[in-house]
């Protein structure tokens, strides 16, 4: 007898396309600086700013009322959308902001560039980076150190570790954004300018530029002329990708200046007044934004694109303060009807707009339903695995999106079981000594938020009080929650990875042309292509529990089981309906073994009316400790050809190989699965 202790999820992969039938489609994560839950009219009436193009995104798509980003402030958040990680599994917990400094992204993980970049997508970046980089000396050769003489960098080599290093075919950078030194721009990894132009600028306001902070950059450099530059540059990669590339889909990583300071709106863009039409400076960066977005989703009309891009809209934490609360400039709160402001632990420090448009504006010609409110809880680092599901592919579980959960069934209305139900998310506080990382945990509706030492601090119930004016921490009914949420928040800090990794990917319809499939069918196989294929969860109930053995859930979903082996144990249908898996060519049932040692695990799932040597479907699997493992479950969706005698059309196949031959399995009838 030994000592088990097992996790494990039944999970499906189809031979279908659940999300749509459509080819790959463009994809553009439209990024603003600084935006916040309030300023958007579909998010608050009140908002005193008209974004006609972010309203309509709006109406034609899913605007979604509970997302977060990954931190409050930027560069934390930026990293976690471009890897899908969390913020402190980067280099620095709170980010890497200065363009010199060793880059965020760590050696092995995973980019969003190079995400797509495998799916066979044409991809580019475009504006703000704030995730580091490398450039070099003149002098030695070397990167340079902390403190250095502008001279003395070396542009003839590229900018390392920027961009264009992290799958990005086209790249136009910004590497501080418009709020600081340099003030620059690298194409393509390489300053787009010459070195003899570049000065060291003072802190003031030339003309209609600002220059927030001491340091260097181009002599021309015009910071109102940053938002009408990027678009510009980001139309005519669209322009290039038709002409040159017109049978590959495009990725667009767009990252806007706007709005964050300085406040520098361009006078006119794409024939509208910007400056002075929105009230003051902030909003009417704001609005800038807005038309940027619309000469994009005009441009997509005019080359025929618009149908098949699905386009992202997104902040990278919470909006400004403009003020003290109830006294906010021209009456407008960029955060409301939210607590709190961009870096604080508060939800508006952290909730912000999403949305996603998916289609061409009519009801036919969209994937994504129009003018829906999705109540989902996303965090922006879940754009990752979104991503990877749809163009079909796996994650590395070690590297890949660690802590990144799949919203595609949120954006298509199907399927939830596989949302999220916790999240975390970090705040950085200003303290006058530098920034204080708190942390809030959710756990669906319950937000509890701790010191970055994991001292609980404040809990709400958001679905009764999104304001967070009732703190709950001091009630005694809410002791053991604490305590759960304490622990669920610890699970998460100390794990090395916190997202599901069996459940990833959505792939088209298999093309039963091609010529893989064709072998396939005359060596009567299943291909690879029709094998691995969307994920589904089928949630279950344990039954015939032997005496000492423990089973208990856990957050993630899992089953926890805890026992001296050997024993056998059931599950059942949680509805007490019988699981159909007809649509589907495998099932796998994901174990790890929490235990030091091998663990043998035997499965079978079970029909209604099963015969002893058929009508169940058997696996097995060993699994060591802390490794993952799958039991497989692989069935036929037609009766397989057979030349043998009658008697073993309906036989299971014997385990010590006295037959093997396919039973009749009937997988829309599975009743119960049995583990030994």
């Amino acid at each position: 007898m030994r000592f088990v202790a097992l996790l494990l999820l039944l999970s499906a992969t189809p031979n279908v396309f659940a999300a749509t039938s459509h080819e790959k489609p463009n994809v553009i994560i439209f990024f603003m600086d600084d935006m916040g839950y309030g300023d958007c009219r579909a998010y608050n009436p009140e908002s005193k700013v008209t974004l006609p193009n972010i309203e309509s995104l709006c109406a034609n798509g899913i605007r979604f009322t509970d997302a977060h980003s990954p931190s409050a402030v930027c560069a934390p958040s930026r990293y976690s959308v471009m890897t899908g990680n969390y913020p402190w599994r980067g280099r620095l917990e709170n980010g890497t902001w200065m363009f010199h400094q060793r880059s965020q992204i760590l050696d092995g993980q995973t980019t969003l560039g190079q995400l797509m970049k495998h799916a066979g997508y044409h991809t580019a970046f475009l504006g703000k980076v704030h995730l580091g980089g490398t450039v070099y000396s003149k002098t030695t050769r070397k990167p340079v150190t902390w403190k250095f003489d502008f001279h003395d960098i070396d542009f003839s080599r590229k900018w390392k570790d920027g961009p264009s290093d992290l799958g990005f075919d086209f790249t136009y950078s910004l590497p501080q954004g418009i709020q600081g030194s340099p003030y620059i721009a690298f194409r393509n990894g390489m300053l787009d300018g010459a070195p003899e132009d570049l000065i060291e600028w003072e802190p003031g306001i030339y003309g209609s530029s600002e220059i927030p902070t001491k340091g260097f950059g181009f002599k021309h450099w015009n910071s109102s002329e940053a938002g009408p530059q990027l678009i510009s540059e980001a139309t005519a990669f669209i322009d290039r990708h038709v002409k040159d590339h017109v049978d590959t889909p495009f990725f667009m990583h767009y990252c806007t200046e706007s709005c964050h300071v300085p406040h520098t709106p361009p006078k006119t863009l794409a024939g509208k007044d910007i400056k002075g039409a929105a009230g003051d400076a902030h909003l009417d960066m704001i609005y800038e934004a807005d038309i940027q977005l619309g000469i994009l989703v005009d441009h997509l009309k005019t080359h025929g694109l618009l149908k098949n891009t699905l386009i992202l809209f997104a902040s990278d934490n919470g909006g400004l303060a403009r003020g003290k609360p109830g006294n906010h400039r021209l009456d407008h709160n960029s955060n409301a009807p939210l607590r709190g402001s961009k870096a604080t632990v508060w939800e508006g420090g952290h909730r912000v707009p999403l949305i996603a448009r998916w289609g061409d504006g009519t009801q036919p010609g969209s994937t994504i339903a129009q003018a829906v409110t999705s109540s989902a809880l996303v965090g922006l680092q879940d754009i990752f695995a979104t991503l990877a599901e749809l163009t079909g592919q796996t994650l590395d579980p070690k590297h890949d999106g660690l802590d990144s959960q799949s919203f595609l069934p949120a954006l298509l209305q199907q399927d939830s079981s596989r949302l999220r139900h916790e999240l975390l998310i970090q705040a950085n506080d200003g303290d006058g000594w530098g920034q204080k990382l708190a942390k809030a945990f959710r756990e669906n509706q319950w937000k509890l938020i701790t010191t970055k030492e994991r001292k609980p601090l404040h809990l709400f119930n958001l679905h009764e009080d999104l304001a967070e004016k009732h703190d709950l921490i001091e009630s005694g009914d809410q002791k053991h929650r604490v305590a759960m949420m304490l622990s669920g928040l610890a699970s998460i800090l100390d794990s090395e990875r916190s997202t599901p990794i069996f459940q990833t990917v959505h792939k088209p319809i298999p093309d039963h042309n091609t010529t893989e499939h064709r072998k396939a069918s005359l060596d009567r196989k299943i291909s690879s292509e029709e094998l691995f294929q969307p994920a589904r969860t089928f949630t279950m109930k344990p039954t015939n529990i032997p005496e000492g053995v423990r089973v208990e859930k856990t957050r993630s979903g899992a089953w926890r089981i805890q026992g001296k082996a050997p024993f056998t144990i059931s599950f059942t249908p949680k509805n007490s309906t019988p699981w159909n898996a007809s649509s589907y060519r495998l099932l796998g049932l994901p174990v790890c073994n929490k235990n030091p040692g091998v663990t043998t695990v035997s499965a079978r799932l079970n029909n209604s009316k099963p015969l002893g040597w058929g009508r169940h479907c058997v696996g097995s699997v060993v699994a060591l400790d802390e490794e993952h493992a799958t039991v497989g479950f692989v069935f036929p969706i037609t009766a397989p050809q057979y030349d043998g005698p009658d008697i073993f059309k309906d036989q299971l196949g014997k385990p010590n190989g006295h037959r093997h031959h396919w039973r009749q399995f009937f997988p829309a009838d599975i009743v119960s699965i049995v583990l030994d």
